[in-house]
């Protein structure tokens, strides 16, 4: 009995030990560490994970220990103390179970994150990606076993989540055709000058907007779960290629702030507040039909520099301007590169191109003077400089430039007292001008955008003012009484109200920069018409159809949704963006017999009726696209009729004519009211 009661009291006390032993958790790590992961040197480092609550969990590597206990929750951090770069060596954690890394090496890591043009890979990947340039060549000298990458699945939460998906991968030609491609590039000049480890972890995706990358935005999808797992991992600092989605959705609008709001934030989510940052602007292409809209966008992100220890690298002279896609990453990282030897390790290296400094004005000359001219300027292609513009009161023109020591004198024969000069402002501008070590100069206007002004510039009682600008740091000023707008001038705030002819003058006067140049507008107040026993004045009637068309239908067998008078072609009228049709009509009064041509610019369709007679079809669905007709025209009135429709995907209509002394111009048109 005694023996029977021995096992029992044996078998109790095993299952004990082995419910003691379930209950226990295993010590456990984030993927961001493991087998041939880089640590960051010469800092102190987070370790983290989760435990049994209480547990003691003692972590090693290089000679180095960091202590801590499980909160009550399970969770773990211990800091372990700066490592000198090295290796390979192994990493244990060690708590009521013990985990071993492999093969880790202490040297530099870099985070890079953005969308495709950072996410792109090395090798070939989708149908549309053909790979970076000379690529079989870069593969075949892919054998670097001290660059390691760690690429963090595509992962979209809706909150910060603890892990992610992903692992150390040591560089050889078979595993760096799937990494990407600026990255890998960056990384490896980083390793050949600094001759020592480098890690790069990669979060981009592909398609996104800024909103997505940045913490507590509301739409920080991305960012909750690519981004936010990773921290506080140790890092150097951080590269940004990104962009390409918000120049597509909305020019790029109010992107300097943005891109402070996401650097402020990872700055704070790390815990270092001088974090190096350094952005990548976009390389040259069409976004949209404004083509200064891209330029504006460069000016955002330069701007960034305002900021601590950030940093800008160009691609105006490596970009595709038929490709959002570049294929030259080789260019992009080892400028990424030469930013980070010179400005976060201390490496005396030209990094950077020449970026505008100031202006002096002498005669009908502006000489530019630059930063980072580097040993001197020059031509890119020994061919004369190109891309600059100088302006006077009445707008910017080509200039000639040349090159005079470490400045650039810029004129035009058309321009006798100029007042600023811009270069390279336009979306596929691919300017000459470099410094002798081959970096581009950057982007640059010596003034802000000027403002539009509309409103019915031939009215009959009143008319309605409205002025816009692209820019939004700053304010428009305006004057009425034919003086030029300064500092002191009235602030547009809302639409002006004119009842007799006026022309007004305005300016925007950008927060802590230039001003713009002056733009004006006339508008004339007319006296009644008589035609064919109707009194008109200036105007269009229009009216407003709703329905989903693939071309522009018979509107006259159709029943309008709203109908009344409007200044001109504009179709905000409709109050709607997409499904919908619009019919114009009015007289144009011709002073002087000859051929006129009229043009409409429209998307979707369009057709364009003088006197009953078709003279533009425009018909169909597509952008913006710009048909021209011509007819012969007597003086007199002559009745005008536009039809439009407007599928979906974007909209606009432009309707515009010229004729014996009349340039293309918008038309005046007549209606009864």
């Amino acid at each position: 009995m005694k023996y029977v009661g021995a096992r029992r009291a044996m078998a109790c006390l095993i299952i004990v030990l082995l419910l003691a032993s379930a209950a226990a958790a295993d010590v456990r790590l984030p993927k961001i560490f493991g087998d041939h992961m880089v640590l960051q040197s010469g800092q102190k480092l987070p370790v983290w994970g989760w435990a049994s609550a209480g547990e003691k969990i003692t972590v090693k590597v290089a000679g180095k220990t960091a202590k801590t206990k499980a909160a009550g929750n399970g969770k773990w951090k211990a800091t372990l103390p700066a490592l000198k770069p090295g290796g390979p060596f192994e990493m244990t954690v060690e708590g009521n179970n013990k985990v071993t890394f492999k093969d880790v090496l202490v040297g530099e890591v870099w985070i890079c994150s953005g969308q495709s043009n950072m996410d792109v890979t090395v090798g070939k990947g989708a149908s549309w990606w053909k790979g970076v340039l000379n690529v079989d060549e870069v593969l075949a000298k892919a054998n670097k076993p001290k660059l390691r990458f760690f690429k963090v699945a595509p992962t979209w939460k809706t909150a910060p989540i603890n892990d992610v998906n992903g692992k150390w991968q040591v560089c050889t030609p078979q595993t760096a055709t799937k990494f990407p491609g600026t990255p890998y590039f960056f990384g490896s000049n980083l390793l050949k000058e600094l001759k020592r480890p480098v890690g790069m972890i990669a979060t981009a995706m592909g398609g996104m907007p800024i909103e997505q990358f940045t913490p507590r935005s509301g739409q920080a999808f991305w960012y909750n779960g690519m981004t936010a797992p990773v921290i506080p991992y140790g890092i150097k600092g951080a590269a940004w290629y990104q962009g390409e989605t918000n120049m597509w959705a909305d020019s790029g609008r109010n992107y300097f702030n943005k891109q402070k709001t996401l650097i402020e934030r990872w700055r704070k989510e790390w815990g270092r507040p001088e974090l190096p940052f350094c952005v990548v602007q976009l390389a040259p292409l069409k976004y949209g039909n404004d083509p200064t809209s891209l330029p504006r966008f460069w000016e955002a992100q330069a701007m960034t520099l305002s900021l601590p220890k950030t940093g800008l690298v160009s691609t105006m002279d490596i970009g595709d301007i038929n490709d959002v896609h570049p294929r030259n990453k080789q260019g992009v990282g080892r400028r990424l590169a030469l930013w980070a030897l010179a400005k976060t390790y201390g490496k005396k290296v030209v990094y950077s191109g020449p970026m505008y400094k100031s202006k002096t004005i002498k005669g009908n000359k502006i000489r530019i003077h630059f930063k980072h001219v580097g040993s001197g300027l020059e031509s890119r292609d020994g061919k004369p400089l190109t891309w600059f513009e100088i302006a006077g009161d009445e707008g910017f023109v080509p200039a000639d430039a040349v090159i005079k020591g470490k400045t650039v004198v810029v004129s035009s024969d058309k321009v006798a007292k100029p007042i600023a000069v811009r270069f390279a402002w336009f979306d596929r501008a691919q300017p000459n001008l470099q410094n002798k070590e081959g970096l581009p100069a950057y982007p640059f206007r010596t003034v802000s955008t000027s403002p539009t002004i509309a409103g019915t510039r031939l009215f009959g009682k009143t008319a309605m003012v409205t002025m816009a600008c692209a820019e939004t740091n700053g304010v428009i000023r305006y004057t009425r009484n034919g003086s030029t707008p300064t500092k002191l001038s009235r602030k547009y705030s809302k639409p002006i109200r004119v009842t007799k002819t006026t022309t007004v003058r305005a300016r925007f006067f950008r927060k802590g920069g230039p001003a713009s140049a002056v733009t004006k507008a006339t508008f004339t107040k007319a006296k009644p018409r008589k035609h064919d026993g109707k009194t008109l004045l200036p105007g269009l009637r229009y009216d407003c159809y709703v329905g989903t068309w693939r071309a522009v239908p018979d509107f006259a067998k159709l029943k309008p949704k709203k109908s009344g008078v409007t200044g001109d072609f504009s179709i905000a009228i409709s109050g709607l963006t997409d499904n919908f049709g619009l019919r114009f009509t009015g007289y144009v009064d011709i002073k002087k017999a000859g051929t006129y041509t009229f043009q409409t610019a429209s998307d979707d369709g369009s057709k364009l009726y003088v006197d009953g007679k078709e003279i533009v079809n425009n018909d169909g669905l597509h952008g913006v696209v710009a048909k021209t007709g011509a007819v012969e025209l007597t003086p007199g009135m002559h009745k005008i009729v536009v039809t439009f429709f407007e599928a979906g995907g974007g909209e606009g209509l432009f309707v515009k004519y010229k004729g014996p002394g009349i340039p293309m111009q918008e038309i005046p048109t007549w209606c009864e009211q």
